[in-house]
């Protein structure tokens, strides 16, 4: 995966969230924010007949996710759409409603006004919600998505009341949570949610996931995630 050697640069939690979708079925997907493409590349190889459009506003970053659509052999099943999702009327001409069966995002997580914003361009609007709010990923999740679709956010722990209430409100119901853990007796730092649409049923807590051990190596659970086959 090429991204930014300055710049915005992707951690693990895009990866998490993938493990946390590993046993559904991809079908067509949209990534909201795909940076460059890692959720999207990797919704691709975890089902060979998924079809991914992966939305980006930043221009470096949508290049990067094309290059690494090609150089990972993935580029026939993933389109890349250059595209501000605050444009309502840009967003209706290239992405019609109600045509996916999953919706994914790693959206900004900090909202302005709290805490400081990264100087490098790049990386605060990825970062923070200077260009894209969580409603607005919420909302159009909604408007993306089949009835009885998905939609899947990584997002971080402390505010995960706000994620649940925006989620509900916008007509799409968490059905699935998973908290993620630096350490075992830290608090949760990530939290993982799956959201239905039309939904009526209630939510599952799953078990959390515990990143690192007292030592600070990768768990098994972390490995597994991440990848590695143990």
């Amino acid at each position: 995966m090429w991204q930014p050697r300055e710049g915005y640069r992707f951690s693990i939690d895009p990866l998490l969230l993938l493990d946390f979708l590993r046993d559904s079925k991809v079908g067509r997907a949209c990534d909201l924010g795909t940076g460059c493409g890692v959720l999207a590349l990797g919704l691709l190889c975890a089902d060979p007949d998924a079809r991914v459009t992966a939305v980006e506003l930043q221009p470096r970053l949508a290049e990067l996710a094309r290059k690494n659509a090609v150089e990972n052999g993935l580029s026939d099943r993933a389109q890349v759409i250059e595209l501000d999702l605050a444009d309502r009327k840009a967003a209706k001409r290239a992405l019609p409603g109600a045509s996916f069966d999953l919706v994914v995002s790693n959206p900004p997580y900090r909202p302005l006004g709290e805490g400081g914003t990264n100087p490098d361009g790049e990386e605060a609007i990825a970062r923070h919600e200077l260009r894209l709010t969580l409603s607005a990923v919420c909302a159009e999740a909604r408007r993306l998505l089949v009835p009885g679709g998905r939609a899947a956010i990584v997002y971080p722990a402390e505010r995960l009341p706000s994620l649940l209430a925006t989620l509900d409100g916008a007509g799409l119901r968490p059905f699935r949570l998973r908290l993620i853990h630096g350490k075992q007796k830290e608090p949760a730092r990530r939290a993982l949610v799956e959201a239905r649409k039309g939904h009526r049923g209630h939510l599952t807590v799953e078990p959390s996931l515990v990143v690192h051990d007292d030592d600070g190596a990768y768990t098994a659970d972390a490995r597994r995630a991440l990848g590695e086959r143990l």
